[in-house]
């Protein structure tokens, strides 16, 4: 999977940096080891970073901090919405709506950078001439001008539309705010809905970006056992606790489902990016799938679910054969059928 770092509004601005990779919570694979009993059970897995260091009106971002920026899929801000004197905010006040505000400021303010330093080069480059070819030059320059009239006018540039060849053009280039932001503000029982608390503008544009959570409060309830956690769960409304939200709303952020591949040994799931190939998913596997890919044997779960076995998935013409190029989707149960390379 992909790497998601939980950047916090934090103290010294010093930079630290910690791993964790944790399996994604999916019921479905829960419900197919049930069902076939295999040997090992395998979710899907996802990384997440807690960097230390980062807050806003603190001026660019140092090489280090921006450096670890860059290398990720996407972003968690964790954002304090709840009063508790004990535990006074790094600013001294509580302001989510500011704390939001803010960081993403500083995301725009390392990209311009890195896009001014961009766009310096390109005119150096067209004043030099004999190098690369004008017309790709004045492509990059309006590229880049566009970026920069996009963060002038107060916008992320994941909000831009870009087609494969800009995409991959850029992709060297760690812009932060080309990035996915999921927003995780920390309430408690007496805050007000998301819309009062960072705005109404924000949340209709955002809403999908959002997550409204009692920490202290689920934490508490987690640590109950199974018959008090489902009773204050019913009673707040929730239907999963929080880390579980978390981690599924990051993994469909960073644009990645799941497949599954089933085997006595083993029932697995594969995370991989939405618009992928049967082959690329056969190379999710093992490269040699990849390499001496024929056709992937492809199942849907929903319909495995209904019916209960392949046999039955075959009469009912749900089990179907698939080429290299079929658009792999979120649920699919795959079979790769391949020839093995010749080692030379």
């Amino acid at each position: 999977g992909g790497k998601i770092p939980a950047g916090q509004i934090t103290g010294n601005g010093q930079v630290q940096i910690h791993d964790t990779i944790v399996d994604v919570p999916d019921q479905r694979i829960d419900w197919l080891s049930q069902h076939y009993s295999p040997n090992k059970t395998t979710h899907a897995k996802v990384t997440f970073q807690d960097i230390t260091g980062v807050r806003g009106n603190q001026g660019n971002f140092s090489p280090t901090l921006a450096n670890a920026l860059s290398q990720v899929d996407g972003f968690i801000q964790v954002v304090r919405g709840f009063n508790e004197l004990t535990t006074p905010h790094p600013l001294d006040q509580i302001d989510p709506a500011k704390d939001i505000s803010a960081l993403q400021d500083e995301f725009a303010l390392n990209d311009m950078i890195t896009i001014e330093s961009k766009l310096q080069r390109l005119q150096e480059e067209w004043s030099k001439g004999g190098g690369r070819e004008r017309t790709t030059i004045e492509h990059e320059q309006h590229l880049f001008g566009n970026l920069r009239y996009t963060l002038e006018n107060k916008h992320t540039l994941h909000d831009l539309q870009l087609g494969a060849y800009d995409e991959n053009l850029l992709s060297g280039f760690g812009l932060l705010t080309r990035k996915p932001v999921l927003l995780v503000i920390n309430i408690d029982e007496s805050m007000p809905r998301t819309q009062e608390i960072i705005g109404p503008e924000y949340s209709i544009h955002n809403a999908h970006k959002i997550l409204t959570l009692m920490c202290k409060l689920e934490m508490e309830i987690g640590q109950l056992d199974d018959n008090d956690t489902a009773f204050f769960m019913r009673e707040y409304s929730l239907s999963e606790l929080v880390l579980t939200r978390v981690i599924q709303h990051a993994y469909e952020m960073i644009g990645l489902l799941s497949f599954f591949t089933i085997s006595a040994e083993e029932v697995r799931a594969w995370p991989l990016s939405a618009g992928a190939s049967a082959r690329q998913a056969a190379g999710t596997i093992h490269s040699d799938m990849h390499t001496g890919f024929i056709r992937a044997e492809v199942m849907a779960f929903a319909d495995l679910q209904i019916l209960g076995s392949a046999t039955a998935m075959k009469s009912a013409g749900k089990w179907r054969l698939e080429g290299k190029d079929y658009v792999v989707q979120d649920g699919d149960i795959l079979q790769v059928r391949f020839t093995t390379p010749i080692r030379k």
